[in-house]
Order: C-alpha cells, then sequence, then structure tokens
C-alpha cells in the first residue's frame, strides 16, 4: 500500500472537467436523450474497453486512437432508466473513495502543520502545557541558530537507515514475464505488479532521479508499507531514534533545491541527501509528538486500505453491471 507525494500523468477518462483541450485528448458531445455523461464515463473505464482501445491504435511507433477507431466502436446502451441505476451504484462507491482520499489529505495537512509547529516554530506544549517559543522557553545556539535547549542537530543519516543497496531493478520484459500482485515501484509511484517482493515494512521512498522535485521545492516521496519491489530510481529510507512517519514528515519539510544535481536529468544523490540535517528533540518530546502522528497515519493507513478495496469491488461491479449480469433490483446502495 502507498500514499504518494508527488505528479505523476496517465491516460485517462476524465469528465466535467472545463479549458482548453490539448491535441491529445478527444472531447466527446454526446445525446444526452440517449445516453448521460456519466454512464459512457464508467462505459469508458472498463479494462476490456481500454484493452480494445489499446490494441486498435493507429501506429506502433506513435501509439494513438483516431476518430476512425471511436467512430466504429459499438457501445451496449441500455435504457436511459437503467444507465441511471447503473450510474448510481458506481457512484455511490466513486464518493466514498473520494471522500477517504479528502479525509487523508486533510490528516496529512494536521500532520505537516504539526510538524512545523513542533519543530520549526518550536511551539511544542512545554511542562505546563504551554507553547514554548512562545512562553519564553529557554534556546541555545546551534549549527541551524537558535534551537531549544537539550535539542541537538543530526544529519539525516543519522536519523534514518538507507536501503539502496537492497534495490533491484526490472526491464519492461522482465516484468513482462513475472507478472503477480505485488507492487513494482519506481520513482513517483507504483510502476507495475511482479510475483515476487524485495521489501516488507513500512517505508519512505524518496525520488533519486528524473521526478525528485515538488513545486514548493520539497522532494517527491512515497509513504508505504507491506510487501513490495523497488527499482533503483528512489531512495528507500526508514526511521533510526525516531519513527518512519516522523522521518516522512521531516522530509516533506525540506527544501531539497540546493542538493539536486544535473541540469537535464535531476539528481539526488546519497552523499547530498545524507548531508540535510535537522532539529533532534529530547526523548520526551520526541516521544509526545510521535505517538500523535502514528494516530494520524494509522487513520490515514486505514482510509487507504479501504480504498483500495472499494476500487477492486467497482472494478469487478463494472463490467458486470454494463453487460446486464447482475440483477440491478438485488442491490441496496
Amino acid at each position: 500500500m502507498m500514499i504518494r507525494y508527488g505528479s505523476q500523468t496517465a491516460g485517462k477518462v476524465v469528465m466535467g472537467k472545463s479549458g482548453i483541450i490539448a491535441n491529445n485528448m478527444f472531447k466527446i458531445n454526446l445525446n444526452n436523450k440517449i445516453v448521460s455523461n456519466k454512464y459512457m464515463y464508467y462505459y469508458l473505464s472498463q479494462k476490456n474497453i481500454f484493452d480494445y482501445l489499446k490494441g486498435a491504435q493507429s501506429s506502433s511507433t506513435m501509439p494513438a486512437i483516431n476518430f476512425g477507431i471511436l467512430n466504429n466502436f459499438i457501445v451496449n446502451i441500455p435504457e436511459l432508466e437503467k444507465q441511471e441505476e447503473i450510474v448510481k451504484i458506481l457512484d455511490s462507491i466513486d464518493r466514498k473513495i473520494e471522500l477517504n482520499r479528502q479525509i487523508n489529505d486533510n490528516l496529512l495537512e494536521i500532520s505537516k502543520q504539526l510538524y512545523k509547529r513542533w519543530y520549526i516554530d518550536f511551539e511544542f506544549p512545554d511542562k505546563n502545557e504551554n507553547p514554548y517559543k512562545s512562553s519564553k522557553g529557554k534556546v541555545v545556539d546551534s549549527d541551524l541558530g537558535k534551537i531549544p535547549e537539550g535539542w541537538t542537530v543530526k544529519r539525516l543519516d543519522e536519523i534514518s537507515i538507507n536501503f539502496d543497496f537492497k534495490r533491484k531493478p526490472l526491464s519492461s520484459r522482465e516484468r513482462k514475464e513475472r507478472k503477480g500482485n505485488i507492487p513494482y515501484y519506481g520513482a513517483t509511484s507504483i510502476i507495475d505488479y511482479v510475483d515476487e517482493y524485495l521489501f516488507d515494512g513500512t517505508y519512505v521512498l524518496m525520488g533519486e532521479d528524473g521526478t525528485v522535485i515538488n513545486e514548493d521545492n520539497s522532494p517527491v516521496l512515497q509513504y508505504i508499507w507491506r510487501k513490495c519491489w523497488i527499482n533503483n530510481h528512489t531512495h528507500v529510507l526508514q526511521g533510526k531514534g525516531i519513527s518512519t512517519e516522523h522521518l516522512m514528515e521531516c522530509l516533506r519539510n525540506t527544501d531539497v533545491s540546493s542538493i539536486i544535481t544535473g541540469a537535464v536529468q535531476l539528481k539526488i544523490n546519497q552523499a547530498n541527501l545524507n548531508s540535510l540535517r535537522y532539529v533532534f528533540a529530547t526523548e520526551e518530546i520526541k516521544q509526545k509528538y510521535e505517538n500523535i502522528i502514528e494516530k494520524i497515519y494509522e487513520k490515514v493507513r486505514k482510509n487507504t486500505e479501504e480504498n483500495e478495496i472499494l476500487k477492486q469491488l467497482r472494478n469487478t461491479l463494472l463490467p458486470k453491471l454494463m453487460n446486464g449480469e447482475i440483477d440491478l433490483n438485488k442491490i441496496e446502495i
């Protein structure tokens, strides 16, 4: 399972988007007296339809779906009333998925702001539960400026374990021959599924080359758990002396623009990565902080896993609903 922090583009069906249409997309205007927009959206979202269109592409060197392919495409269209019933079922699943995603976004924003308040603004609760800095808590000099008394400054390699040595890339041909259900991670996302795993646990992945930085100069990160295979385009980290979730928040709040090398192919090498430095709280403060964020991440993991189940349910129901294999009267929403 994964939470991703970064961008990804992929071919997909979209609906209800406004703006200028790029020349690598089609805009389809439908006769809504015959077919609804949402029904067609779900119809075209089926894997077998995607596979059909992919196989019918007009060129092997530059794959493309042209108007001729679409014009000859046959669509199964039931009565509008039945379309609405099908859409209602699928839409209810998608709304729940979207709600979970929004909840996760809010939880992770809370977690990010909490790190900033405790570890950047130094407004963690003092022994009287008052904000430390605002309550004139004692500070001392450090390489990173004034920090709370008892705190230290440590390099990233002092608060993390690097597992890059365990990574192993697989070519597209090798992955094709080793299809399975284990996620295969690249620099920004899952890019395939294979039959074995190299890692089993909770890790932070940080893009090493290619896509390595977000618009706000923070690194491209993935927070993952469970079994997986990871290629050599992303650093693989766990917390050392701090939780992996704590490490994730450290990195989410880091400007990495100064450690990136390469003009054409951007890269964050391991030496530059390890040179990053962070303030390190006392054991008491660290434990209080980690107790809070672990509860946040636990909820995020739960919502993410629920969404995976819901997506599987939707993808299973989708072709059956479109083919009339399911009695709509027996489904309660």
